[in-house]
């Protein structure tokens, strides 16, 4: 085994902490060095040489991404999902990296998975060396990230949740969304409603909510929010207290997505309630034919998938030198089930 991880250790191409090792610099100031990082890293012209010198000696190839772009395309888009983890257990990745996939390769390019790194240097540098021609982000306004972007030089688009920045966002209409939530449960005579939302408060999930409750009080409905402080475990005995004692009990839950939803529907079967006979249960996403669900929820339908593939379109329309929206919101559908 040491034989071999010495053998490897051989092969393996030289890497910008080898070449900050050999001169007793950090990477920091081998990466200003070598990839013309910014940074407020002051280097002597006698260690700037030294570095030069030592990347020659061993092999070290900086991939520019600068120099890369100059010889044109290379045929690579990149998906960051900052500190949040690519489940491919999740519907919402499922749904949404499947239209990514579908522009990437309606623009004859491969789609490279990246995730946040420990520092903004080794992000800069995990960024670069994958040498894309555009980025899909889908993280928090606040990721390291975006600060990288100027440096990175290369067309973006955000999904979701960054309306503030100066880049183009592609989402889906969850204002439209709440409203026909809170809609259909009017047309089926509901007068109060328990709202059960994510501890995550994104924009996107925060405007869903608002407009929910904002509509529900329009037709009258009077809405209770209470937050999931667990993921597999969206409603508790004082929800289920809530929605099941009382003449003014809440007759209807609306749980911020599809797999709360859901669970929402087994929890409240297991304690001996009907769905929707007692309680009407609504969702959010509409991944229904993704899987079998116990209960054919009723929910609105968010097309995911057309908002990875309208990111991608967009992109390319930025590469190309094309002026873009700032807000893509694609619209929404209600798709009756059989628990309300």
């Amino acid at each position: 085994m040491e034989h071999l991880s010495r053998h490897w250790e051989e092969r393996r191409a030289p890497t910008l902490k080898d070449v900050a090792r050999a001169v007793g610099v950090s990477e920091a100031v081998a990466s200003v060095v070598l990839n013309g990082a910014r940074s407020g890293t002051r280097v002597s012209e006698h260690r700037r040489q030294e570095v030069i010198d030592a990347a020659a000696r061993i092999g070290y190839r900086p991939n520019s991404l600068a120099r890369a772009l100059q010889a044109g395309l290379n045929h690579r888009i990149g998906f960051y999902s900052g500190r949040q983890a690519i489940d491919a257990r999740s519907l919402f990745f499922t749904e949404l990296l499947g239209g990514v996939c579908a522009g990437a390769n309606a623009q004859d390019s491969n789609l490279v998975l990246l995730t946040a790194a420990d520092s903004e240097l080794r992000l800069l540098e995990l960024l670069t060396g994958a040498s894309l021609d555009g980025l899909i982000l889908q993280c928090r306004p606040e990721d390291e990230i975006f600060p990288l972007l100027e440096d990175l030089r290369i067309p973006a688009v955000v999904i979701n949740d960054a309306e503030s920045l100066c880049l183009p966002v592609v989402g889906v209409d969850e204002v439209q969304g709440g409203t026909l939530q809170a809609e259909r449960l009017a047309e089926k005579g509901h007068r109060h409603a328990l709202y059960k939302q994510s501890r995550s408060l994104t924009l996107s999930v925060q405007r869903r909510m608002t407009s929910f409750v904002a509509r529900a009080r329009e037709l009258g409905i009077r809405t209770t929010i209470r937050y999931q402080d667990d993921f597999d475990e969206p409603i508790d005995a004082a929800d289920i207290a809530l929605v099941s004692k009382g003449p003014d009990r809440a007759t209807a839950v609306v749980g911020w997505h599809d797999h709360a939803a859901d669970l929402i529907c087994a929890r409240l079967t297991e304690a001996g309630l009907d769905v929707p006979g007692q309680v009407a249960v609504l969702g959010f996403d509409g991944f229904g034919s993704y899987y079998t669900p116990r209960f054919r929820l009723s929910s609105v339908r968010a097309p995911w998938f057309e908002v990875g593939r309208t990111a991608v379109s967009l992109m390319a329309a930025l590469m190309r030198g094309e002026q873009v929206p700032h807000i893509t919101s694609l619209p929404v559908e209600f798709v009756p089930g059989s628990t309300d």
